[in-house]
């Protein structure tokens, strides 16, 4: 019988790829304007605000304030993405007025991740990561007033590498999902600790989490219709230590519609969990108490039935997509300023989430997230985007040069394009020292 629960949001918004990118280009104007479509951006996010965001949001804001008149503890952890942060400061300033609320109320804490919500923990070489990472923590700490001690890696992708970055950056507890094969016949309801580390691991319940994120407004579901007294005896019920509770903010009115029940059964929860005797607590203040001790085996996420990297770079569109970004990852740096911000827009996970290809299931709910007509719709219009926008840096930079590959074990590990990204890439991985002998005859 399970005494606590940890409930929380994953709370993002990209910055969209125009979708006539390659049909009608643009050729004048700073890259976010001739990449990435602001009106659309905008029309989603202040979609999801009104139907969303500040409903759900002023909902919890209530609750706890409710709670702390009647003697009970509501508390709610956010993982905010910071180009949702981005897109809140420039189009919904009273949503982040309300994070800012909730932050005050030492109830709710907010946890890191990578600041463009992007795929490039994947990548071999993990320097551009590590600054969105740090990004992301300054954005949290300036707009937010928190410090965030536990880390959730997008989509919940983590292989054991990410899970030591976590640690070695300092972060005392990472979210993982409860995937079985990494779980090896253990609940996702304890607290684990990382074999061989210290970092505390928090899995995500994902049937109790899909129960509300995909099942809720669900009329063929057995459980139908499902209310917060139905849920919190659930929770109870569930075997182990504490259940973790994650699902998409969205889902509170903009996946299931508010005529679904949805923004009332966010409402009623805390209070049903309360006389069930289930205390409602954050990641931090669990994650002094690990249970058993967890090896992190294989990529998982939170993503469709395999619940691995595969819905991000699972097909040759994808792999296609993510070179062209990797590509240009030096000249964006040498550049910086507008430049580095659209390329790192270029990162976040949804563009690739937008290549999946596969059917059923998963790519029903895929097609549903999907900004664009079809997987082909949006390779066509998002690899010429990258492309042309490299194009746009080289000219800038007055590069005329064949690039430079970097190969580590076989594997494609770095672009450069000039003597100063050659050396900056050696610098960053002491491996590739051996390039060096290269250098002169690549640069004649």
């Amino acid at each position: 019988m399970t005494s606590k629960v940890i409930m929380g949001f994953e709370v993002h918004q990209p910055f969209r790829i125009r979708k006539d990118a390659f049909w009608n280009p643009r050729f004048k104007g700073s890259p976010q304007d001739k990449y990435f479509d602001d009106r659309l951006n905008r029309e989603i996010f202040e979609r999801v605000r009104a139907k969303c965001y500040i409903p759900a949001t002023n909902i919890i804001l209530e609750e706890i304030e409710a709670g702390e008149d009647e003697g009970r503890e509501v508390k709610f952890f956010y993982s905010v993405s910071g180009t949702l942060l981005e897109q809140a400061e420039r189009w919904g300033r009273d949503f982040l007025d309300l994070l800012q609320l909730l932050s005050s109320t030492g109830k709710v804490e907010f946890l890191a991740q990578t600041y463009y919500h992007s795929v490039t923990s994947m990548w071999e070489d993990r320097t551009e990561w590590r600054e969105q990472v740090r990004l992301h923590a300054e954005t949290v700490r300036s707009l937010l007033g928190q410090t965030p001690v536990t880390f959730e890696n997008t989509e919940l992708l983590t292989n054991l590498a990410v899970v030591e970055e976590a640690e070695s950056m300092g972060f005392k507890g990472i979210m993982m999902e409860g995937k079985e094969s990494v779980l090896k016949g253990k609940s996702p309801n304890f607290v684990y600790r990382r074999k061989g580390g210290k970092i505390s691991i928090l899995p995500r319940n994902f049937t109790l989490s899909d129960d509300i994120a995909f099942r809720f407004s669900n009329p063929n579901w057995d459980q139908y219709p499902l209310t917060a007294e139905k849920y919190s005896s659930w929770i109870k019920a569930s075997p182990g230590q504490v259940v973790t509770v994650f699902v998409d903010y969205e889902t509170f009115g903009e996946h299931h519609w508010k005529e679904s029940g949805i923004l009332e059964f966010l409402r009623w929860l805390p209070r049903e969990l309360n006389r069930e005797g289930v205390e409602m607590t954050l990641p931090r203040e669990v994650e002094s108490s690990p249970y058993y001790d967890l090896e992190v085996t294989g990529t998982s996420s939170w993503a469709d039935i395999r619940k691995d990297h595969t819905s991000w770079l699972g097909n040759i569109m994808q792999w296609a997509y993510d070179e062209a970004v990797r590509r240009s990852e030096m000249t964006s740096k040498e550049l910086g300023g507008d430049f580095l911000k659209a390329w790192r827009y270029f990162t976040t996970s949804d563009n690739y989430y937008y290549l999946f290809t596969e059917g059923g299931g998963p790519g029903e709910v895929h097609s549903y997230f999907n900004a664009y007509n079809s997987p082909i719709d949006a390779f066509l219009n998002e690899f010429y985007a990258i492309n042309s926008f490299l194009h746009d840096e080289l000219e800038k930079l007055g590069i005329k040069n064949e690039p430079f590959f970097f190969y580590k074990d076989g594997k494609r590990v770095g672009v450069a394009w000039d003597e100063n990204q050659f050396r900056e890439i050696v610098k960053r991985d002491e491996s590739l020292k051996d390039h060096l002998k290269y250098l002169k005859e690549w640069l004649q």
